[in-house]
């Protein structure tokens, strides 16, 4: 049985690869993006944290 921390963590994961798919769509079609823009750093950090609570240790 998959557990809820399992899938929380792939949801953050889809999250951030979809936030991603939708930024790079935005910057191709010829819009300048910021230096650090919100899309960035949620499809950078969505990830980050989905694999970190699929990591942590069940209490």
């Amino acid at each position: 049985m998959v557990s809820m921390q399992a899938l929380i963590g792939c949801g953050l994961v889809l999250a951030g690869m979809l936030i991603e798919s939708a930024a790079s769509r935005h910057w191709r079609s010829g819009v300048r993006a910021d230096r650090l823009d919100a899309r960035a750093a949620l499809a950078l950090g969505l990830p980050a944290l989905g694999l970190a609570v699929m990591a942590a240790p069940i209490a």
